[in-house]
C-alpha cells in the first residue's frame, strides 16, 4: 500500500497524511503531537521521520525545522525539492536575506497583548532557561530567576516609557549605566554619564499627567533604590547572567540575524513558509541552540493567538525537532495542551527517554516534566532501541492483557522393589496470566534499516484512544521504506496464548 495520501483542496481535520496499514494518519492526529524514539542507527529519521516530513510538505503545511546535525539543512532542501516546495523554503542563517529582530517583533506586533513588558520578559526567560539551564529544575535557588526577571522587566519598562526601542543593545546600555551603589544614585558625575539616568529622566517627563506615572515611579525606585543596594557579588551575578545570554545574540552573525531588521517572522510560517533554522547545534553549539529555541517559542506564542484559523480549519503547520533534547523546554508541555485547536503539529525525535529527562532538568522534576510532555503527545513511535527505560515505556503504553499459557510435561519413574519396573506419566495444563502484549526486549529486535534489511525499518506505532484496523489495538507494528518514506502494511496482533 502506498504510504502517501494526496492532499485535498484545503485542510479538513480528517484528511489523511500517511497510510499506516489500513488506516490513515490524519491532520487531526498530527496536531495532537508526535514523539519518535529510536537508538542511533535505528532508522527513525530515515524511516517514520521521512514519511511524516514528506507528508507535511505534500499537504501544504507551513513549518519550522530546528537543526542539530550538520546534514539536516541539506536533507530538508531535498524534501522540499521533491515536494515542489522549494519556493517556500527559507534557510534562516545561511541565506543573507533572512533576519528576525525578535525583541522589536514582540514589542511592535499587533494584538491585544502587544507591547506588554511581561511578554518580553517571558520571551527572554524562555531563551535564558535553555541557554543556562532552569535553576529551579536543577535544584538551584529560585531567587536568581526572580532577580533576572526583575532586571529584564525594569530594563524594558524604562526604555518603553522613555519612548526608545526595546532592544538588547539598549538594555545593555541601561544596565551598564545603572548606579553601582546608593551614593552614586545622587551623584551629578554619574548622572552626566549614565544612559540609565537619561532614560529615567525621559520616562519621567513623558509620564507627567498620564496614568502610567505610577509605574514610572516604580521603575525609578528599582534603578535608584533597589538595584544599587544589592550586594556587589549578587548584583554582579545577576548582570552576568543577562550578559552571558544576550552577548551571544549581539555579535557577528547572530547580531545580523536577530538584532537588526526583520524579513521573516512567525506569521510567515502560518502562511505556508518553511523556515529551516540553518544553525546546527553540532556546528554553532550554544548559539545555535538559543537561536532555535527562540524561533520555536516565538512561533508557539504566535500560533496560540492566531486569527487565521476560522472554524479550526486553517492551514496546519509543523514544528520539527530531530535530536529534540537540544531544544526541549518546559513551555512545550503547555503548548501541546492546546496545539490541536491551533493546528500545530509538533514532531520531536530523540534517542531515548533519559535524554529528554536530562534536557528538562534531570532528577524527579525532570522526569515529571518529561512525563507531562509525553502525556500531551498523542502519537508515539518506537524504533529499535537498547535503552531499558524507553523499551519499558513502550511496553507500559501497550499494556497488559490476559494471556493463556499452555504447559505440558512428562515424568519417568523407576521401582526397585521385588519386581523392578519402569513407568512414565505425562501432564498437560492451561493457565491464564496478565502479561505484556509487547515485551520490552522485542523493541531491541526491530529492523534498523540499511542494506541488511532491504532499506526497511520497523517501528511500533502507538496512538492514544485509537484502535487500529490491522490489530484491533491502540498499537501496531509498521515497516517504513527508508528511500521513499513509504509506510508499509502493519503486522497482525500476536496470538493470545503462549506455550511454555
Amino acid at each position: 500500500m502506498s504510504g502517501t495520501i494526496p492532499p485535498l483542496l484545503g485542510w479538513p481535520d480528517g484528511q489523511g497524511l500517511v497510510a499506516l496499514g489500513r488506516d490513515p494518519w490524519r491532520i487531526r492526529d498530527a496536531c495532537e503531537g508526535t514523539v519518535i524514539f529510536g537508538g542511533t542507527g535505528s532508522g527513525k529519521t530515515s524511516g517514520s521521520g521521512r514519511a511524516l516530513a514528506k507528508s507535511f510538505l505534500a499537504g501544504g503545511f507551513g513549518g519550522l525545522v530546528l537543526c542539530a546535525k550538520p546534514d539536516e539543512p541539506a536533507l530538508w532542501r531535498a524534501y522540499a525539492k521533491e515536494a515542489g516546495r522549494e519556493g517556500d523554503l527559507a534557510m534562516f542563517g545561511s541565506e543573507d536575506e533572512w533576519s528576525f529582530n525578535f525583541m522589536r517583533y514582540e514589542s511592535q506586533r499587533s494584538g491585544a497583548s502587544a507591547g506588554l513588558t511581561e511578554n518580553l520578559v517571558s520571551l527572554f526567560m524562555e531563551v535564558a532557561s535553555i541557554g543556562s539551564g532552569d535553576a529551579r529544575s536543577r535544584g538551584g535557588d529560585p531567587f536568581w530567576e526572580r532577580a533576572m526577571r526583575s532586571l529584564i522587566r525594569n530594563c524594558a519598562d524604562v526604555l518603553a516609557m522613555a519612548g526608545e526601542p526595546v532592544s538588547l543593545h539598549a538594555m545593555f546600555e541601561v544596565i551598564r549605566g545603572a548606579p553601582p551603589d546608593a551614593a552614586s544614585a545622587s551623584s551629578a558625575a554619574w548622572k552626566a554619564e549614565s544612559a540609565c539616568w537619561r532614560a529615567l529622566e525621559a520616562a519621567r517627563e513623558r509620564a507627567l499627567g498620564r496614568a502610567w506615572a505610577v509605574d514610572c515611579r516604580e521603575v525609578a525606585g528599582y534603578w535608584l533604590g533597589h538595584f544599587p543596594t544589592l550586594g556587589e557579588k549578587t548584583r554582579g551575578s545577576i548582570v552576568a547572567m543577562f550578559a552571558t545570554l544576550a552577548e551571544g545574540l549581539m555579535r557577528g552573525k547572530m547580531r545580523e540575524l536577530f538584532c537588526e531588521g526583520t524579513t521573516l517572522c512567525p506569521e510567515d510560517v502560518m502562511r505556508g513558509r518553511i523556515v529551516v533554522v540553518d544553525l546546527p547545534v553540532k556546528e554553532w553549539s550554544e548559539v545555535g541552540r538559543i537561536a532555535a529555541v527562540l524561533w520555536k517559542y516565538c512561533l508557539q506564542k504566535a500560533v496560540e493567538r492566531r486569527a487565521d484559523n476560522p472554524g479550526g480549519q486553517g492551514r496546519p503547520l509543523f514544528i520539527w525537532a530531530d535530536e529534540c533534547q537540544h531544544f526541549a523546554s518546559r513551555y512545550d508541555t503547555l503548548f501541546q495542551a492546546t496545539a490541536r485547536s491551533s493546528r500545530a503539529a509538533s514532531v520531536y525525535l530523540t534517542q531515548n527517554y533519559p535524554s529528554l529527562v536530562a534536557s528538562l532538568g534531570g532528577g524527579a522534576d525532570g522526569r515529571a516534566a518529561t512525563d507531562a510532555l509525553l502525556g500531551n503527545m498523542g502519537t508515539k513511535i518506537f524504533h529499535a532501541n537498547s535503552d531499558r527505560e524507553t523499551n519499558q515505556l513502550a511496553a507500559d503504553l501497550v499494556g497488559r492483557r490476559l494471556q493463556a499459557l499452555r504447559n505440558s510435561g512428562t515424568a519417568a519413574s523407576l521401582s526397585l522393589g521385588r519386581e523392578p519396573s519402569v513407568g512414565s506419566s505425562s501432564s498437560r495444563g492451561r493457565s491464564e496470566s496478565m502479561d505484556y502484549e509487547i515485551q520490552p526486549m522485542e523493541l531491541s529486535t526491530l529492523r534498523k534499516g540499511g542494506a541488511d534489511s532491504g532499506h526497511t525499518t520497523d517501528a511500533l506505532v502507538f496512538q492514544n484512544g485509537r484502535l487500529w484496523s490491522d490489530t484491533g489495538r491502540t498499537w501496531q507494528k509498521v515497516a517504513f521504506r527508508q528511500r521513499t518514506g513509504e509506510a508499509l502494511g502493519a503486522a497482525p496482533a500476536p496470538a493470545r496464548s503462549r506455550a511454555r
